[in-house]
């Protein structure tokens, strides 16, 4: 049996989805600030491409709080600060509470079944940790991995070196951790490069990848349980 679960947060456990749409909403009120859906969508198209530019080095993620919202306005010929438009995204961010409906059912029974978790994100710390206060899910893992914290981000085998390391300082079983996570890039990309069992869960139906270097592959993540359960 899998000694030790390492969650990815976003997209996993949290619905970013909703979440960024509550930190948005609230943003550009707060602005007055009139967004359409289509702008909607461009500025997730930002977001997404300056996050994959994170993954592969091209850019600090220091750098991406502000350039999302520098080039979302300059785009749409916004009058307005991108580092306070950040300030107060990631602020309403860290309050969003909103998980999978699954999520809960799931952490509690992989808790009462006695397998340590753990959570594994590249998220900035302090709108994750605020997060982990508003979703209420803070009593489920015995470890909470913050590449911003440990200096290094998913899928660089480093941020899995750095997290072991601190598993093992507390005593935390690691002879089989499996990690689930829905980035094929990040969190699947870098089970593969610390030679670790992965789950991919797709909850959005998207292709499959020509080369799977996933164990698993669900689309809930209660489909996890039956792995666990005969595993």
């Amino acid at each position: 049996m899998y000694d030790h679960l390492l969650f990815d947060a976003d997209g996993t456990i949290y619905d970013f989805m909703a979440c960024e749409q509550f930190a948005l909403k609230n943003l550009f009120t707060e602005a007055h600030l009139n967004v359409t859906d289509a702008m909607l969508e461009q500025y997730h198209n930002i977001n997404y491409q300056l996050w994959d530019d994170l993954e592969h080095g091209l850019i600090s993620l220091e750098k991406l709080k502000s350039e999302r919202f520098y080039q979302f306005f300059k785009v749409h010929e916004v009058d307005f600060d991108p580092h306070k438009a950040s300030d107060l995204y990631l602020y309403y961010l860290s309050q969003s509470f909103h998980l999978y409906e699954d999520t809960m059912d799931v952490l509690n029974e992989i808790q009462r079944m006695g397998i340590h978790m753990s959570m594994i994100t590249n998220g900035i710390a302090h709108v994750q940790r605020g997060r982990i206060i508003a979703t209420k899910t803070s009593q489920f893992f015995s470890f909470i991995a913050i590449g911003e914290e440990l200096g290094v981000l998913k899928p660089d085998v480093g941020f899995f070196e750095k997290t072991f390391e601190q598993l093992n300082s507390l005593h935390l079983p690691t002879k089989t951790p499996l990690v689930i996570g829905d980035s094929l890039s990040s969190d699947i990309l870098g089970a593969k490069n610390a030679a670790l069992d992965s789950c991919w869960i797709n909850r959005y139906n998207m292709d499959e990848p020509e080369v799977k270097h996933y164990t698993y592959h669900i689309k809930k993540l209660d489909e996890l349980l039956e792995i666990l359960h005969c595993h």
